[in-house]
């Protein structure tokens, strides 16, 4: 019965959308933030580090590892097919990263040009979650949809390099956002360290 009902929602979880995901995750990290403020200041601290340190992490490994390698090594339609997963999946889990980041900052801290940099990445985050990727991975199945050198081909395809280069400058954002943070991070602890 319990196993039956496991695989019943895993199925469930595979067939929705990536906005679903999405805002499952929303809704996870939501609850999850809620529970910050019971923790001791050592908790909360290593969660806004390992939150902090997931989100640039997983940013730098899709843009400078991950992207490039496969971009180099497949076939294009089968990179952009892997690419239209791998995109609202690293938006999702860096918009929950910088929501835990952002929670665990406020335990201890009141509101500074740190938290700032934290609340700026989140947005990012969302818009490219909600708003970019979506628009970017449509174009690009709208390419696929036209005869090679077609008007409506040519279209999309600028389309396409338009809303891609805007996902790529944002993302681009939060990565900038979130090292800024890290760094102020060092600076208040070179003296502890």
């Amino acid at each position: 019965m319990i196993v039956n009902a496991v695989k019943n929602g895993v199925n469930w979880v595979r067939t929705t959308s990536d906005l679903n995901h999405t805002l499952m995750a929303t809704a996870a990290t939501g609850a999850v933030s809620s529970l910050v403020p019971g923790l001791s200041a050592t908790s909360a601290t290593f969660v806004n580090l390992g939150s902090v340190s997931a989100m640039v992490g997983t940013q730098l490994w899709v843009a400078l590892v991950g992207g490039p390698t496969m971009f180099s090594n497949m076939e294009r339609t089968r990179f952009g097919d892997i690419q239209a997963r791998l995109f609202p999946k690293m938006g999702m889990a860096c918009m929950s990263m910088s929501g835990l980041g952002m929670a665990s900052y406020l335990h201890s801290h009141s509101p500074d040009s740190a938290l700032y940099l934290l609340a700026s990445s989140l947005l990012i985050n969302a818009v490219n979650s909600f708003i970019v990727f979506p628009v970017c991975t449509g174009y690009m199945y709208e390419r696929r949809k036209h005869e090679e050198g077609s008007e409506e081909q040519k279209k999309a395809s600028m389309m396409f390099g338009i809303t891609h280069g805007v996902s790529n400058l944002i993302n681009l954002g939060s990565i900038i956002a979130n090292l800024a943070y890290l760094y102020i991070l060092s600076e208040r602890v070179t003296n502890a360290w």
